[in-house]
């Protein structure tokens, strides 16, 4: 018989705490049997016995109901449970005989003994703790093994792509907590520290520029999470990973989750409510990966009200949160600090801190482990991981790359295509194929809707890479984004924002401070190369009017092949001194062609034009018609031509080289010298040359009679007068050893 039972009052001011105690934890447990779906009554009599939850689930199919009669002890110490188990069995086996219930649990606060448990089960008594009943209201097995599998088989949504586990490398990191900064050399094992039970406040914030591995960090914490839950029956959180990618706009927690339990998970009863609970009872390590995969269409506020939803989830004593995001999201300094440290608002809208975990890059040894073990699931990978680590160290550029986990991946994937076919291993063909696949990647791979097409993402990047090496701009602050998008591509005024936030998340930045760079100083470097390339060819000469190319970017456009007449025709076009930029222009068309062949300019008209600043160093001059040609400022080092050749010249700042053998070395000249070279031994004697800068062809006389009166030698200049004074030596290098 069923029946309610008047509670006395309490006597004293100690067991009323305890009996108030109690009571909240009856109220937890009826609580969780409710959500359970069972129709619940709160201290009855059954039997003559109280009991403190009457729980009646009803049985598919039918009106029959079945009956369950919990025991609720909030005890922070077990005393006697074998014999208050055995009394509880007593209990059972009367309203089993009677037909009042079907089966008992004991719910606890805290774990009791294996010898209690055992106990319990003996007597057909469930025993369990408040958090393994509320781990009962969701069951996520079977998620979790796809977890364990997707990163140990194979992601189903990868084809074609080996498992994670057999090539991840752990990642490193940079801890900022309470103003303090140190060192995290195994990031993974950071986090699972953090998250143990009992650690409070420690959410957890991963920022990483592109491609550090962000996305491969959280399938790796989830899988072992999961694994540590399904196979090894350990007291580790249950790993729920939220790819944020799946948004546009804002999110809405309770309609996200219940998604998610129902599309990913396939449980039968997708609730929020039910979701919440397990996350309130500290169950969870909730991952929100891709923060920055949400900047499609968001402006601040809309980021704001996301991390409000996410708080939802955060808030909780026992919830633990770990969230990943480009630093590049934020448009500066002090919007990131806002969102990982909201207490510090003037008007807070959020209470959850996060410890900020920067990525590092990766240094050599992650890079050659990653090589090792990736290199051997690259079907077109004929050669060893040491000739792919040695081909990377040798091609330009693509050491920078390799620090980064995505991009060594990418290099990895695309050399030995490369090295396979009649494509010319170059940087320009190597990096355009790593931005348009990473694109591609984000597209197709990771299902995204981008703003922009990959043509129109690299032109607007190539556009802005010119204004940053021509210094027109500093770095990409959120403005200048934001204004050549609206001269570029016309988005609708009210999506403007939303635009430039997609541009700068999605296209190789980097944020630091207020300022975005890109994130390799090579992806610069290529893209600049890139424009000049296209101004080339649509004849259109703009950056190479406004700055002089440094090596490396010549380097770049040496390798893309630019069509020669057309820099001869601009090196004509500077015979009109009215002409702006013919200063840069000339000087940078010259040095092109050199770079292209040393002999370029053999023989050719350049009179009346205007070589300002041309690097010619090492280019034979001889035969070269530079009459009235202005060469100012420009470098004419281990350069091969004769007296006439630069007669009529106009020479200011240029700089030349003086060829001699001395025994005690460079005598003091009275005078800058900018570089001097050791070239080979002719017995007791150096073979010297020192790089002087002169005005005219009579400063060349002037430092030859100082070079030959302090070093008691014959001194070179000119092509004719270098093959005469180097005759008698063979293995002589004219640029230096």
């Amino acid at each position: 018989m069923v029946k309610n039972t008047v509670l006395q009052p309490t006597r004293s001011r100690k067991g009323g705490s305890s009996v108030r105690r109690g009571r909240r934890f009856e109220d937890e447990v009826a609580d969780l049997y409710r959500l359970l779906g069972a129709e619940v009554i709160r201290n009855v009599e059954i039997c003559q016995k109280k009991v403190d939850v009457f729980a009646q689930f009803p049985i598919q199919g039918g009106p029959i109901k079945h009956r369950v009669i919990v025991e609720c002890k909030d005890e922070k110490k077990v005393i006697n449970a074998n014999q208050r188990v055995m009394q509880f069995k007593g209990l059972l086996d009367i309203a089993r005989e009677t037909g009042d219930a079907d089966s008992a649990e004991i719910v606890t606060r805290v774990s009791w003994g294996d010898a209690a448990k055992g106990f319990a089960l003996a007597s057909g008594i469930s025993l369990l703790t408040y958090s393994e009943k509320v781990a009962q209201l969701i069951d996520f097995r079977s998620y979790m093994i796809q977890l364990i599998t997707a990163f140990e088989k194979g992601d189903p949504s990868r084809p074609g792509e080996p498992a994670l586990a057999t090539y991840y490398v752990e990642l490193s990191a940079e801890s900022t907590s309470h103003g303090k900064k140190h060192y995290v050399p195994t990031l993974s094992d950071h986090i699972y520290h953090r998250v143990k039970a009992g650690q409070t406040g420690q959410h957890l914030a991963i920022f990483g520029e592109y491609g550090s591995g962000k996305s491969s960090l959280c399938q790796k914490i989830a899988h072992d999470l999961a694994r540590a839950c399904v196979y090894e029956s350990a007291n580790s959180r249950i790993p729920i990973l939220l790819n944020l990618r799946e948004f546009i706009g804002t999110i809405r927690m309770e309609a996200y989750i219940a998604s998610f339990l129902d599309q990913e998970c396939r449980v039968a009863n997708p609730k929020f409510e039910l979701f919440k609970a397990m996350n309130e009872a500290g169950l969870f390590l909730l991952i929100f990966d891709g923060l920055d995969e949400m900047a499609i269409k968001v402006d601040s506020d809309t980021l704001e009200l996301n991390l409000i939803e996410i708080e939802k989830l955060s808030s909780p004593p026992n919830s633990r949160v770990l969230i990943t995001s480009r630093p590049e999201l934020f448009i500066n300094a002090e919007e990131e600090r806002r969102a990982v440290a909201p207490a510090g608002n003037i008007i807070p809208t959020r209470r959850t801190e996060y410890e900020l975990l920067r990525v590092m890059p990766w240094n050599e040894t992650q890079i050659e482990t990653f090589l090792k073990r990736r290199v051997p699931s690259i079907g077109e990978a004929k050669k060893s991981w040491i000739y792919y680590r040695d081909r990377i160290k040798t091609i330009k550029g693509l050491s920078d790359l390799s620090q980064r986990p995505v991009l060594l991946d990418m290099i990895v994937k695309t050399l030995p295509k490369l090295l396979e076919t009649d494509i010319v291993i170059n940087i320009p063909n190597l990096y355009r194929t790593y931005l348009v696949e990473e694109i591609k990647r984000q597209k197709i791979l990771k299902k995204r809707t981008l703003l922009f097409t990959a043509e129109n993402r690299l032109s607007l990047l190539r556009r802005l890479a010119a204004d940053i090496y021509s210094n027109s701009i500093s770095a990409i602050a959120f403005p200048d984004a934001r204004k050549v998008i609206e001269s570029q591509v016309s988005p609708p005024a009210i999506e403007l924002e939303s635009y430039t936030r997609e541009f700068l998340t999605n296209s190789f930045l980097i944020r630091r401070g207020d300022a975005y760079y890109f994130s390799h100083k090579s992806i610069l470097e290529y893209l600049v190369a890139a424009q000049v390339i296209e101004e080339i060819n649509e004849q259109k000469p703009e950056l190479m009017r406004r700055i002089f190319l440094d090596p490396i970017v010549l380097e770049f456009l040496v390798e893309f092949k630019p069509n020669t007449e057309k820099l001869f025709d601009w090196i004509e076009w500077t015979k009109k001194p009215s002409h702006a930029g013919a200063k840069c222009l000339g000087g940078n068309c010259a040095t092109l062609l050199c770079y292209l062949s040393d002999d370029a300019l053999v023989g050719r008209d350049l009179t009346y034009t205007n070589l300002s600043g041309a690097n010619l160093s090492e280019a034979d001059l001889r035969g070269a018609q530079l009459q009235n040609a202005v060469l100012s400022e420009a470098n004419l080092c281990f350069a091969r031509f004769n007296q006439r050749d630069l007669q009529g010249v106009l020479l200011d700042e240029t700089l030349v080289s003086f060829y001699f053998f001395s025994v005690q070395g460079l005598a003091a000249l009275g005078r800058s010298v900018a570089d001097w070279n050791t070239h080979g031994i002719q017995g007791e004697k150096s073979l010297i040359s020192a790089s002087l800068k002169i005005s005219s062809l009579k400063d060349i006389e002037q430092i030859r009679g100082y070079l030959a009166h302090g070093n008691s030698t014959s001194v070179a200049v000119y092509e004719n007068e270098y093959a005469d004074l180097t005759k008698s030596c063979t293995g002589l290098s004219r640029s230096g050893a």
